[in-house]
């Protein structure tokens, strides 16, 4: 007998500029599209293989593995897949501030927010259109990566700030 486990993931980008009124917003991995894309095959999940073998390392004591504690923004455009392990083209990287949620059990989601502004030695115009989940401050195991359109134009030395939410809900799959 198998039981089916999936992870779940789901990314919010909320550009804001320096008065803090909202420029743009994008959610990702969301909605009843993608979940059926998903389900149809026509689009993965953006977890990456070598996430997912992370993901097993850290359930085991015996073998331990390296916790995602990090947030990635880019400007890559290639499509996500399952084979990715970086950004395409990485603009920085930081911690994030990580919490458990409840979407359908308790705890049964790992929540990551990082917000990037020009206090990050962020200077010039960026358009993001990549984000990543990893567990290393360079290099380090990619464990997610999604690619969006269209970009968020962030303009640093304006005051612009770029805050980015994911979520990863380990569920029993269907």
């Amino acid at each position: 007998m198998k039981e089916k486990f999936k992870i779940v993931d789901s990314i919010e980008v909320c550009v804001k500029d320096k008065d803090g009124n909202i420029k743009s917003k994008h959610m990702i991995n969301s909605g009843f599209l993608n979940k059926l894309l998903c389900r149809l095959g026509l689009k993965h999940n953006s977890v990456t293989k070598l996430g997912m073998q992370e993901v097993a390392k850290l359930i085991l004591t015996d073998v331990g593995g390296t916790a995602f504690d990090y947030i990635g923004i880019g400007e890559g455009t290639t499509a996500a897949t399952v084979n990715d392990a970086t950004l395409e083209s990485e603009v920085k990287r930081k911690a994030a501030v990580g919490s458990l949620n409840t979407t359908t059990q308790v705890n049964d989601t790992a929540k990551w927010v990082a917000t990037f502004s020009s206090t990050d030695s962020l200077s010039g115009n960026d358009a993001i259109t990549e984000i990543g989940i990893l567990n290393a401050t360079s290099n380090g195991v990619l464990l997610l990566r999604q690619v969006y359109s269209p970009a968020d134009n962030c303009n640093w030395d304006a005051g612009d700030t770029l805050e980015v939410t994911v979520k990863c809900q380990i569920k029993q799959g269907s």
